[in-house]
């Protein structure tokens, strides 16, 4: 591998430690070309913070003190690819990161990795999932489930790389993932399930309020012909890709909009008769693809993102007609922003109501109760919350 992709690796890792009281500001970088070379620098990448609990602790046990976040940043490198990357021999790991190290931490980076490659084999009998995932994220799943086994087995999967199908937008039915063509899009399933609740409704006019990149508006837009969608962005850059989307998968019935949710307003007689606010959200219930996610978001950051989806479900109420629905969805499991904002909203909404799934056009691995929510250890998915609400009066 050229050195620079494995630079390129290092400086995401500075910037990752960097930003430790602000991490929220790390974000992972996009990769648009497929090469060879790429993928294997993903594969690292996703190595790296799917086992960065583990990671650390061995380098822990190994010296006396990080202080240095250079060297911190170039252990765990090399020490990511001598764990969990067979296809790479560990002199070649240690040779390319001792490359990238300055001068005067060469040697010590050296011994460190060749220190680490010899106890291999030893070390990587003491990994535990649960060190691979913040303290905080633990205790609240080991709250949520019955026993440690399935705990372990929720994380588990949460590590494992997501399923990806391809949506055939002509029969609205998964298949086998394949390169994208005009007629499928690639989707997680249960992504693609959330707009599929509104089957049995038959709105004349539909609101995407936070559309980008538009794999939700494309499945309104094919699941009800006869509507108009508007499907709004409130990003630029996002905007282009939903436009793009848009255009590629002639989704004839969409209007576009560059605008903030929050700020759009509408008369009365232009209210529409179904709302899909997939809201922002912490985004914790996408590990499997986003594997940083777990180490950038803190406990505040599920209960300030619980107060914005409050704003937003406020919203969608007085733009939704009477007898009219409400689709609210977010990529985290986290209960206050799924389950609690629903019925904190029920309670102060009576005009209201929940409307339970339809069992013949959803998965029941996908469901619970009243409620859509794909625990990804029985989904195999990521991890979803959504709710179906029909304003009564």
């Amino acid at each position: 591998m050229p050195d620079k992709f494995r630079g390129r690796l290092l400086n995401l890792l500075l910037s990752f430690y960097n930003s430790q009281n602000n991490r929220s500001s790390f974000l992972e970088e996009e990769f648009f070309e497929d090469s060879e070379y790429q993928r294997i620098y993903r594969k690292i990448y996703f190595s790296i913070f799917r086992n960065l609990g583990f990671i650390e602790r061995v380098l822990k046990e190994h010296t006396r003190n990080l202080n240095d976040k250079k060297a911190k940043s170039l252990l765990v490198l090399g020490a990511s690819q001598i764990f969990f990357m067979d296809d790479i021999p560990d002199y070649a790991c240690i040779n390319e990161t001792v490359k990238l190290a300055p001068t005067g931490l060469k040697k010590f980076i050296n011994a460190t990795l060749r220190n680490i490659a010899r106890n291999k084999e030893t070390l990587i009998l003491s990994y535990s999932i649960k060190e691979n995932f913040p303290d905080w994220f633990v205790q609240r799943w080991r709250d949520f489930f019955a026993n440690d086994n399935e705990l372990d087995n929720f994380l588990i999967n949460l590590n494992k790389s997501p399923e990806f199908y391809s949506i055939n937008l002509d029969t609205l039915t998964p298949e086998s993932y394949t390169q994208n063509t005009n007629h499928s899009y690639p989707m997680d399933l249960a992504s693609f399930y959330i707009p599929m609740l509104t089957q049995n409704a038959k709105p004349a006019s539909i609101l995407d309020a936070c559309a980008a990149p538009g794999g939700k508006t494309l499945i309104l837009s094919h699941l009800h012909t006869d509507a108009k969608v508007t499907a709004l962005e409130k990003s630029s850059k996002r905007f282009d890709i939903l436009e793009y989307n848009m255009q590629k998968y002639d989704a004839e019935n969409v209007k576009i909009i560059n605008k903030d949710f929050l700020n759009f307003d509408l008369k009365d007689e232009e209210k529409f008769e179904m709302i899909l606010l997939d809201a922002p959200c912490t985004g914790l219930g996408t590990i499997k693809r986003h594997p940083e996610i777990r180490w950038l978001r803190t406990k505040k950051d599920i209960k300030k993102m619980s107060s914005y989806q409050k704003k937003f479900l406020n919203k969608a109420s007085q733009l939704v007609t009477q007898k009219g629905f409400i689709l609210y969805s977010v990529c985290s499991l986290e209960a206050e922003e799924g389950i609690d904002i629903i019925n904190t909203f029920i309670d102060s909404n009576p005009n209201f109501k929940i409307v339970t799934p339809d069992f013949h056009f959803i998965p029941s691995d996908f469901l619970c109760g009243k409620f859509y929510y794909t625990l990804p250890h029985k989904s195999f998915t990521d991890g979803f919350f959504a709710s179906l609400l029909q304003k009564t009066a």
